[in-house]
């Protein structure tokens, strides 16, 4: 039966595990009144997987950031050393720091989830943990993979709909013609039938609809009321009207007298 990371790997193998980093993890397990567990133990791997157990568990009491960072640096390089274990074969397809990352972002996120039932139970916890980070990152890497390794026929079933294939496109383009030579003609009648104007309704045709003046102020320009500057208006768009669908209706029927002016 194998057992968990913490508890199969030596004491020594956590960095500053006999030293001074143990010493800080009790201290900060002292001031935040949590047991040690496993420190009885006979074995310093039990004795190792208990102290990060504690750290774990004073960190879910409390959320003291110094007693996480501590348990970070205790427990990386065995977490580190599972992942790379798990990932034997693969590792070409994600990096262990970033699973590790992963990793630890869970712990951090999580810690209400723990449970120290026994001086291995955060190796067991973690482990769940790795196991799980590395799942996800092989799973957004295969699909990654498989679109990189798409058959051409794949990609051909799979046209972007908002595209215009070429057939579409001319046909797009002609009709943009067609109505760029359709808007010339009505642009052509519209100037012919403003000539017809007099002199003052086009003055006033020009400040009310180019200029965007009020009729109010283009009566007090003319030295006239507004409703006479309403009336002008009126009528000269009327005329405009009358006169360009007479072009208009001419020009359909064949009269070239528009088309030869635009």
């Amino acid at each position: 039966m194998s057992s968990t990371p913490l508890q199969t790997a030596p004491c020594e193998s956590y960095p500053g595990a006999c030293g001074s980093l143990r010493d800080r993890a009790l201290a900060l397990l002292d001031a935040q009144q949590t047991p040690v567990l496993g420190q009885d133990a006979p074995d310093a791997a039990t004795r190792a997987a208990g102290l990060a157990t504690s750290l774990m568990e004073a960190f879910r009491r409390s959320g003291d950031a110094a007693v996480f960072e501590c348990l970070v640096q205790w427990a990386t390089p065995h977490l580190l050393a599972r992942i790379r274990t798990r990932m034997r074969g693969c590792r070409s397809l994600c990096e262990p720091q970033e699973v590790l990352q992963d990793v630890l972002v869970n712990i951090y996120r999580y810690p209400d989830r723990f449970l120290a039932s026994r001086a291995g139970a955060f190796a067991a916890w973690s482990t769940t943990i790795v196991d799980n980070a590395i799942r996800r990152r092989m799973r957004r890497t295969r699909r990654a993979f498989d679109v990189t390794l798409t058959t051409p026929e794949f990609l051909v079933e799979c046209v972007d709909g908002a595209t215009l294939g070429p057939d579409l496109a001319a046909a797009d383009h002609e009709a943009c013609e067609a109505t760029v030579a359709a808007f010339t003609i009505v642009l052509q009648a519209y100037l012919r039938a403003f000539a017809t104007l007099s002199a003052r309704e086009q003055a006033v045709l020009r400040d009310v609809e180019v200029e965007g003046l009020r009729y109010i102020e283009v009566a007090a320009r003319m030295a006239v009321r507004s409703e006479a500057v309403k009336m002008i208006v009126f009528r000269a768009r009327k005329r405009i009207l009358g006169r360009a669908a007479e072009l208009l209706h001419a020009a359909a029927n064949g009269d070239v007298g528009v088309r030869a002016s635009a």
